[in-house]
């Protein structure tokens, strides 16, 4: 005798049973950034919303760090660099590296950002090397975001965590490579310094979970 059994879909029970998010900027957040999700994401999770009330809390935590800057140059260059900088009017010379984090929703209705933060490495200190030259190392940071997309389309929502460099102040210069027993000034945007996930992302976690609305 053939038995057929029937499933009834029970309704969802959440872990939360009231959940209130008061956050500034509002979902989705302005921005002229535009989303470069092929080389600057750290990672990714995906989350299927069946209620229009539904809302996702997105948890991050990012450890980071800066490349290591070789100025191929003596103490004594490198202090004639910081002079000239000091003599230029509106220059700033960074002590440390800002990186940008950005959470991304790639849904049906589009791309949009819906949380950004900023974090800085600074300097740790001065390596000397062989021959005296000067090496800067930046410190390894740990950086912790927790955001909640208010508004996710029904359906398939991707979330992006990504990297990217900055923002600096009007005026940032850098050292460029040695030349002549001098270190050259470069304004920031020509100094060639980069934050890739690869590169300077050392370990991740990225969670989105997914809230039902609050029971009356």
């Amino acid at each position: 005798m053939e038995h057929h059994k029937y499933y009834e879909k029970e309704e969802e029970k959440g872990l939360l049973t009231e959940f209130q998010v008061d956050q500034a900027p509002t979902v989705p957040v302005p921005t002229t950034a535009r989303p470069n999700l092929l080389t600057s994401t750290i990672a990714e999770v995906e989350v299927c919303i069946d209620d229009c009330s539904d809302r996702v809390a997105l948890d991050a935590t990012v450890e980071w760090q800066p490349d290591t800057l070789d100025t191929g140059a003596v103490i004594a260059v490198l202090i004639a660099f910081i002079l000239a900088v000091i003599a230029l009017d509106g220059a700033t010379l960074p002590i440390a590296i800002p990186a940008t984090f950005r959470i991304w929703r790639k849904s049906s209705s589009g791309t949009v950002l819906i949380s950004e933060k900023t974090d800085t490495s600074p300097i740790f200190g001065l390596s000397i090397l062989t021959g005296g030259l000067i090496s800067i190392p930046f410190s390894r940071i740990t950086t912790s975001i927790h955001a909640v997309d208010t508004n996710p389309d029904l359906g398939e929502n991707e979330y992006f965590l990504t990297i990217n460099l900055g923002p600096f102040p009007v005026g940032t210069v850098f050292p460029g490579p040695v030349a002549g027993g001098v270190l050259p000034i470069l304004p920031i945007a020509s100094a060639g310094l980069t934050l890739t996930p690869d590169k300077n992302v050392f370990s991740h976690t990225f969670t989105a979970s997914e809230i039902e609305a609050n029971k009356n």
